[in-house]
């Protein structure tokens, strides 16, 4: 009688065991891969957003002749009122989620409009007199993308802002 050399069923199935915590081992880093790289975007789009409305500001008080805005240490502010060098007169503040200049007629967003309802929250500005008769301001924002859920979820990211400036004039 000739014997048939064959796998034996225990050794297929230890087999396709192996096969099987392998496939899921190798799935659970590829999406780990996917949602790090997803939020790794779209942290880097708030990055620039952010930076890009920061740099506006900054740009609009530097040239700005005057703050019209009470100038108290420590007061916190939600809108920030500066004269131009034209002699308009332009309010920088939150509004319709997005952060606003307004001059005159003209309403201009330094921000993007995000897909959830708190894109934009605590821009707060703070005025402290210097002793040259000239003003510093501290600006703070922060901003919100993703789902509505932790900031540590793979869909949702927080990012603060802050910088500071002191006036020409």
């Amino acid at each position: 009688m000739k014997k048939q050399k064959a796998f034996t069923l225990i050794e297929l199935l230890v087999t396709f065991s192996i096969t099987a915590l392998l496939m899921i081992a190798i799935s659970s880093l590829l999406l780990t891969f996917l949602a790090t790289a997803y939020k790794s975007r779209i942290s880097q789009s708030l990055r620039e957003s952010g930076d890009n409305a920061m740099k506006q500001i900054v740009e609009m008080i530097r040239s700005s002749s005057d703050i019209t805005s009470a100038c108290v240490k420590d007061a916190p502010l939600n809108a920030l009122t500066l004269v131009g060098r034209d002699g308009l007169t332009t309010v920088i503040k939150e509004e319709d989620d997005r952060i606003a200049s307004v001059s005159a007629s003209k309403k201009t967003y330094l921000t993007e409009s995000g897909a959830n309802s708190n894109y934009v929250s605590n821009l707060i500005f703070k005025c402290y007199p210097t002793s040259e008769n000239k003003k510093y301001i501290k600006i703070n924002f922060t901003l919100h993308t993703g789902d509505n859920t932790a900031s540590s979820s793979a869909r949702s990211t927080t990012l603060d802002f802050g910088s500071g400036i002191a006036t020409r004039n």
